[in-house]
């Protein structure tokens, strides 16, 4: 029997492809993920860049003893400040003193002994010029003469000698500054090179950091790193010094060991709160105009190239690629990838894959 003829049985079966077309129709809508997404803008914000920082004095300087001996005076306490060419220390010279005398005895004798040879020779060469004596008594007196020359010259050498030695006990501050701890005391026996204290020039500082090279040539492409950023010097204790920095070249080449490059921010220190040997951490500042923020979560990494998903008008994604400028707290500023306006899936990338279509969650 034909369906045809069979009424019943032909809505039956009507009825079931109606129900089947439905079940699928449900099943394709059921498919379909909702996300909530992100609307591209542009807005001006502000980079920064975390540096640890190792403080130095604008100079800082280790004095030293040049000559052994006993520690006759101590002129200065710890953490005292002293001016350029002040006396800091005094070791005995009594033993050079009596150096000092005899080599002045001695080149007073070498000066006496050239003018008695000086009058020789002037005597020879007249007595020569006359023919009264041969060339050989001439020659004589000249080597006389020369002897006595070299004799005095090396009297003087000594005694320059020792009065070098004899400057060397009385040591001076460089330069303006703060003097350090004092290990020796009055009286004690000094040797050669020990270390009296460490003289250090507290009214600016300097921060010393480094940059690896890859990250230096970025920051100079996007000019984040000059001489105009806002720079701030974080404290041990947490603290932001109340000082802004200014920026500095330390080094003018690549090191090659480390695959960095040093650099400097010079900070004014007039209280001379900050202490030579501080460490910290600095964080440069740049403001940047009409930039593209995206939520980190928006985005992931494919062989590490990083993507997006862009929603297009249908509802469809694209997975799309990014570059990424730099990081700040929970979002990325892009170089390139994204325009204004642009609509990106801003969580559930994970369940997505290019192609799919999603409906967008209401926030």
């Amino acid at each position: 029997m034909s369906i045809y003829k069979n009424p019943f049985l032909l809505c039956t079966l009507a009825l079931f492809v109606l129900v089947s077309c439905g079940d699928k129709s449900k099943k394709n809508s059921d498919n379909i993920k909702t996300v909530p997404v992100y609307k591209v803008t542009l807005k001006d914000t502000i980079v920064s860049s975390k540096f640890v920082a190792d403080v130095h004095a604008k100079n800082n300087v280790e004095i030293h003893v040049r000559i052994p001996g006993l520690l006759d005076k101590v002129y200065v306490s710890e953490g005292q400040k002293v001016k350029k060419g002040q006396i800091l220390f005094k070791i005995s010279d009594v033993e050079l003193q009596i150096q000092l005398l005899k080599a002045e005895a001695v080149y007073k004798s070498a000066k006496a002994d050239l003018r008695i040879a000086t009058v020789e020779l002037e005597q020879a060469q007249t007595l020569f010029n006359k023919k009264v004596i041969a060339d050989k008594e001439l020659e004589l007196s000249k080597a006389k003469y020369e002897a006595a020359s070299a004799k005095v010259a090396h009297a003087v050498a000594e005694k320059k000698a020792i009065d070098q030695q004899i400057s060397f006990t009385t040591i001076r501050a460089p330069f303006d500054g703060t003097i350090d701890r004092i290990p020796f005391k009055e009286g004690s026996l000094i040797e050669n090179g020990s270390l009296l204290t460490t003289v250090s020039q507290l009214d600016d500082v300097y921060a010393y950091f480094s940059i690896p090279e890859n990250t230096y040539f970025q920051m100079m492409e996007d000019k984040t790193l000059n001489t105009q950023g806002d720079i701030k010097l974080i404290l041990p204790n947490g603290l932001v010094y109340d000082q802004k920095g200014e920026l500095r070249t330390a080094d003018g080449e690549i090191d090659r060991e480390t695959g960095s490059i040093q650099y400097k921010a010079k900070f004014h220190n007039p209280q001379g709160f900050i202490k030579h040997g501080t460490s910290g951490k600095l964080i440069i500042s740049e403001p940047k105009t009409n930039a593209i923020l995206i939520p980190q979560k928006a985005v992931f990494s494919i062989q590490d190239k990083q993507y997006v998903f862009v929603v297009q008008k249908d509802g469809v994604v694209k997975m799309t690629n990014v570059t990424i400028e730099t990081t700040l707290d929970d979002v990325y500023i892009l170089n390139e990838g994204l325009k204004r306006d642009d609509l990106i899936v801003e969580e559930g990338t994970q369940s997505l894959r290019d192609g799919d279509k999603i409906n967008i969650k209401q926030m």
